[in-house]
């Protein structure tokens, strides 16, 4: 029996013996090693290495270290961001999905000038670490400076040169012979044990558990996201997404009717919005306010018979229910020139820089919509409006032209009325309508010597 169990039992493989893997030389100071480091290196020594435990200035030249590659594979790595981000923003845009926004061009480097940034920064940040680690054989779990005892004064006080026995020059007794030449204060063989560097066995079947249950949250996650579920999710962290408040079209018990949005009560008013003067809050004549529904004078309003209310009938006022003067005209072309002259043009013929290339793009491609373009301020039906009218207009819209009664104010909506007055009347107006002395100064500029 005991035969038979010699027989079946592995031959165990002795030890490899430890062998030479190069020598460490301790010096005094940063001086000592920087001599040092220069003779090995003039001495043709090319796998060789100082150990400090600060940054010494001059060692790479000292050592004869060459200037590292890493500037330009950082840039490659830039390279290959920038025109990754410009090839696809160019595919996305203006290849594979053409939509226009603004009216801009489908591809602009400008444009794509940030996200070209930012994928050029994010290559060179990887392109940095990886090439590093790469360039210095990194990361190593092992080295067999550490088995040298007084290799740990490294981190205090210790300078330390050390050459390996892969170098081509190394000699085990030449090298020994050439550190002492050095005058250190020792040198210390650097011995490779050869231990195995297989992983333990436990580590395999441990990272195989760690990764299923790594996996385990993501399948749930992916599992929640893609099933339908009448459960409410889990949230840690709400991050304001469950507040006390009613949002559109959403059903409450507080009120009878279960509608969370409450309608407009009949005869009241927000607080701000009442004004006693209604020509001046509505362009309606005193003494009528009373007699005019509001919503019939909102644009495309219906009467109670189902026609289009006539605003042309509606009692507006004629004349500026506040002071004119050079001030307010001044409001109101700063007024027009922001908010009209985009459409309307700076002399009001319609011909604003949106109309304009609003009706290029329409000409180019017919498909892409439709545009009306904005009336020209000096025809009939406008002119013959009055000033009532022409501030309910821009309070309310009209067709196409929405409303700016949330954007600007009612002093400067008249002040807007006021200055497209005047540039009806300077548009239609007529060389007898100037001064004398304006005539005469015109006709001699226009009149040939």
């Amino acid at each position: 029996m005991a035969i038979a169990e010699e027989h079946h039992a592995k031959p165990v493989q002795p030890a490899p013996e430890p062998s030479l893997a190069g020598y460490v030389a301790r010096f005094e100071d940063v001086p000592s090693l920087l001599a040092a480091a220069e003779k090995t290196r003039d001495a043709g020594f090319s796998r060789f290495d100082c150990y400090t435990p600060f940054p010494v200035h001059g060692i790479d030249e000292a050592m004869g270290t060459k200037p590292t590659r890493l500037p330009f594979i950082v840039l490659g790595c830039a390279a290959m961001g920038a025109t990754t981000a410009i090839a696809l923003q160019y595919f996305t845009n203006a290849f594979d999905y053409k939509y226009i926004i603004s009216g801009k061009p489908f591809f602009s480097i400008p444009s794509d000038m940030p996200v070209t940034f930012e994928l050029a920064v994010l290559f060179s940040a990887f392109g940095a670490l990886l090439g590093m680690l790469a360039l210095n054989n990194l990361p190593r779990l092992y080295n067999k400076m550490f088995l040298i005892d007084p290799f740990a004064k490294v981190t205090t006080d210790g300078f330390f040169l050390g050459i390996e026995e892969e170098d081509p020059k190394f000699h085990p007794e030449e090298t020994a012979h050439f550190l002492n030449s050095l005058h250190p204060v020792s040198v210390d063989p650097c011995m490779d044990p050869h231990e195995s560097e297989a992983l333990p066995q436990i580590l395999l079947p441990l990272a195989a558990f760690l990764l299923i249950v790594g996996l385990i949250p993501l399948v749930l996650v992916a599992r929640m996201r893609a099933m339908p579920s009448n459960v409410p999710r889990i949230e840690i962290l709400t991050d304001m997404d469950f507040q006390p408040k009613l949002k559109t079209q959403r059903l409450t018990h507080v009120f009878a009717d279960d509608r969370g949005m409450r309608p407009e009560i009949p005869g009241t008013l927000a607080r701000g919005d009442f004004y006693a003067d209604i020509s001046f809050s509505e362009g309606l004549q005193t003494g009528v306010g009373d007699e005019v529904d509001r919503t019939q004078l909102l644009p495309n309003a219906k009467n109670p018979d189902g026609t289009t209310v006539n605003l042309s009938q509606v009692p507006w006022v004629s004349e500026f229910p506040l002071t004119v003067n050079a001030e307010l005209m001044a409001r109101g072309q700063e007024r027009y020139d922001i908010y009209c002259a985009v459409c309307h043009g700076l002399t009001g013929k319609g011909d604003g820089l949106v109309t304009q290339r609003a009706m290029q793009l329409q000409a180019a491609s017919p498909s892409v919509g439709t545009w009306i373009k904005p009336i020209s301020l000096y025809d009939g039906p406008i002119k013959s409006q009055p000033v009532g009218q022409l501030f309910n207009t821009i309070t309310y819209g009209v067709r196409k032209m929405p409303g700016y009664a949330s954007q600007i104010t009612i002093e400067d909506r008249w002040a807007i009325v006021l200055y497209l007055r005047a540039l009806q009347q300077a548009g239609s107006g007529t060389i007898d309508s100037i001064p004398a002395e304006e005539q005469q100064r015109l006709r001699a500029e226009v009149t040939p010597e």
